[in-house]
């Protein structure tokens, strides 16, 4: 058993045209990408300043920074909890490898010791 020649491309006015703005992976390709992007951002934010008057454009993105930084703060917070119980749970293990007793507790105070000065 042989294989199919390959199909011949269609011809005509139907045909399938070649794509000529394939993705590309290239760092260029990507930064062009980008560029278009923000360019594309800036024209809204001039289009929305020019129908709804700078102080009102204004007014919103002073709220959408306030907002911004509330939930960084919110983070921010969360992050410090977050270490303090942490720390707690870490002095909490020290102590039970400190009054470990027997072999152990021998054992893992000789490996805390090892771990400490590498």
């Amino acid at each position: 058993m042989g294989r199919r020649p390959p199909k011949a491309p269609p011809k005509g006015p139907g045909r399938a045209k070649p794509r000529a703005h394939a993705k590309s992976t290239t760092p260029e390709a990507a930064e062009v990408e980008q560029l278009r992007r923000d360019l594309a951002e800036a024209q809204r934010r001039l289009r929305e300043v020019e129908e709804r008057g700078a102080d009102a454009f204004l007014a919103g993105r002073l709220a959408e920074l306030e907002e911004a930084r509330q939930v960084a703060r919110g983070q921010a917070v969360e992050a410090a909890l977050a270490r303090s119980r942490v720390e707690a749970e870490l002095n909490a293990l020290r102590d039970s490898v400190a009054k470990a007793k027997g072999v152990a507790g021998w054992l893992l105070r000789w490996a805390q010791r090892r771990n400490q000065k590498t």
